[in-house]
């Protein structure tokens, strides 16, 4: 079943348009939507969650079409964002206990759990938390209710190394039961190179490539060779140095490129994988070279 799912998505500013966006989440799937700064990631999360108009294009969370008329398919969506709403003058307990009747699912003990095993104090006055306590309460917010939908837009950022790595502990429970779909925001390619299963490009506001990632690492790699002749127009060939007679070249099909440079008489082809965050570089690179040739 599609937990999330995005047609024509569009939203227009001056200076910025994004989309249209088109995308279908499924559930048990953790998809990772990367992107440079200023890409448009943030915008289509405040789209999806509500809290920005969309221009056009519709939204669909969990078979409910998301509008304004509406809140209630908030109910399956567990939220961390740019903006997490917070009591300032309450307590930590005290803001769990106020979001809680919002959501039938919600459970205190696993938000208590989850305050223990991230350190939070959750008797202290909001105003007095830390950049990176408010993002620990956001998460306990987030998981506590057990979301059919998991929205996080750069959720570690404020967090220190200790508290990001047991927050992404809890995502891998979190999607281990296979209920949950997960849309997760960043431009640090490392923090779910090992929980994504896709992998979503997003640049200059729309989606480049959408990739299962074990299809990435297989297609993608570094290719060397000896060849005497000038070697142009290889195949599948993103980036490419030499120093005649070596080259090294940057495939995202390995096989395609390997067979041309065999049929041009290349010697010495080795080949060797890429890291997902090399090949997520090159692809945003690649992606904003290509639109300022527009």
């Amino acid at each position: 079943m599609a937990m999330l799912e995005l047609n024509g998505l569009t939203k227009n500013y001056r200076t910025f348009s994004l989309g249209p966006v088109d995308l279908s989440l499924e559930a048990g799937c953790a998809m990772g939507l990367v992107g440079a700064n200023g890409a448009g990631k943030t915008t289509l999360f405040r789209i999806v969650v509500g809290t920005v108009r969309r221009d056009l294009g519709s939204i669909s969370l969990c078979n409910e079409s998301a509008t304004a008329s509406t809140a209630l398919w908030k109910q399956h969506i567990g939220y961390i964002g740019d903006f997490n709403p917070m009591y300032d003058n309450w307590s930590g307990y005290k803001n769990l206990a106020i979001i809680a009747p919002f959501y039938p699912n919600w459970s205190q003990e696993k938000a208590l759990k989850i305050a223990q095993r991230l350190g939070l104090n959750l008797d202290l006055r909001v105003k007095h938390y830390s950049t990176g306590q408010r993002a620990k309460l956001a998460a306990i917010l987030a998981l506590s209710h057990t979301p059919e939908l998991l929205l996080l837009d750069e959720p570690t950022s404020g967090l220190d190394p200790v508290a990001r790595e047991i927050f992404m502990e809890l995502l891998f429970e979190q999607m281990a039961a296979g209920d949950t779909a997960l849309l997760y925001a960043t431009h640090h390619i490392s923090e779910i190179e090992q929980l994504a299963d896709r992998l979503v490009f997003i640049s200059n506001g729309l989606i480049v490539r959408d990739e299962i990632k074990e299809d990435l690492a297989e297609s993608w790699r570094k290719v060397t060779c000896r060849i005497e002749k000038p070697l142009q127009k290889i195949p599948n060939v993103l980036q490419h140095k030499s120093e005649p007679p070596f080259h090294e070249l940057i495939s995202d099909n390995a096989e395609a490129t390997i067979k041309f440079l065999n049929e041009q008489g290349a010697e010495g082809i080795e080949s060797s994988r890429l890291s997902i965050e090399k090949i997520a570089v090159q692809i945003l690179k690649e992606s904003n070279q290509e639109s300022h040739h527009v």
